[in-house]
């Protein structure tokens, strides 16, 4: 198993079933033997892919789990620049190793945003999945406008919704302060280090990534237009919510998600899905709805 610091620096090698001259920009394996149905896991807007290994551990030994990263992390290439291009990047990585077998997609966070897109672009190309499984993924408000005027009318109710949220959480409990003092220690690091160095190192130092990423997929976030598909969805949902939504109750899916939503309900919240002991309960739930999906 690769550590943490190793996933940005896959090569084709690394993948099963490939040859030297494809080059991959986002397929990480956490788990790549066994025989069942492989599940691929897109990242979130944070792009941590290593946090999958905890889950990809709580599942069958025989149980295939791959990551999909961002491209661009370390600014080697260009980042994509909308959702759709992440969707046909993944797919086009799926695709080559997947052999058209039967696989499972799931995403974390935004990368339910991007999962969903895909399981859309593979309906258009007449490719079944066997299972779309989302993890705390929310459908911002923004997303269902195609509008731009709309898009930002949409967004400024909501981030007025998210700042009056914020400032109720933030004195909810000891552990909500804490983390909301945490989170505004970091933003002043961060601009310390930004006029210090400039904002591209400040990246680097502070979360290990290029500044480009962030640029590139916060314009994807606003252009995306969701489009509601004939599509069933397995929701698994945070019981303890850090964020404002408009729908406690089904994360903005119940009107996207044509063929309903299978709500799993984890305890915890949106950080603590992949560690211990919420993990443990969410691979044991997360296996049966994988080995009893069509």
């Amino acid at each position: 198993m690769k550590t943490s610091e190793e996933y940005n620096l896959l090569k084709a090698s690394d993948i099963p079933y490939c040859d030297d001259e494809v080059t991959f920009y986002s397929l990480v394996p956490l788990q790549p033997k066994g025989h069942k149905a492989p599940l691929f896991i897109v990242h979130g807007a944070d792009y941590n892919v290593s946090k999958f290994n905890n889950l990809a551990k709580n599942l069958d030994a025989d149980q295939p789990v791959y990551a999909l990263q961002a491209r661009g992390i370390k600014g080697d290439v260009r980042p994509h620049e909308t959702v759709e291009e992440m969707a046909s990047s993944y797919i086009s990585e799926i695709k080559y190793i997947n052999q058209e077998k039967p696989f499972a997609l799931a995403g974390f966070s935004f990368g339910g945003i991007i999962a969903f897109e895909m399981v859309k672009q593979l309906k258009d190309s007449e490719i079944n999945v066997k299972g779309l499984f989302l993890f705390d993924s929310y459908v911002y408000p923004t997303y269902y406008c195609s509008d731009p005027s709309k898009k930002k009318v949409v967004s400024i109710l909501y981030n007025i919704g998210q700042l009056s949220f914020m400032g109720l959480n933030m004195f909810s409990s000891i552990a909500n302060f804490k983390r909301r003092v945490y989170l505004l220690k970091l933003k002043f690091q961060g601009l310390l280090l930004k006029l210090k160095y400039g904002r591209e190192q400040q990246y680097q130092l502070q979360f290990s990534r290029s500044s480009k990423i962030d640029e590139l997929h916060s314009l994807a976030y606003i252009r995306y237009h969701i489009i509601p598909q004939n599509i069933r969805v397995n929701l698994f949902w945070s019981s303890k919510k850090l964020y404002f939504t408009h729908d406690y109750n089904y994360l903005g899916w119940k009107n996207i998600s044509l063929q309903g939503i299978n709500k799993h309900i984890l305890p915890g919240n949106h950080s603590e899905m992949f560690l211990s002991p919420v993990v443990e309960e969410f691979g044991k739930k997360l296996q049966i709805l994988l080995d009893n999906e069509d």
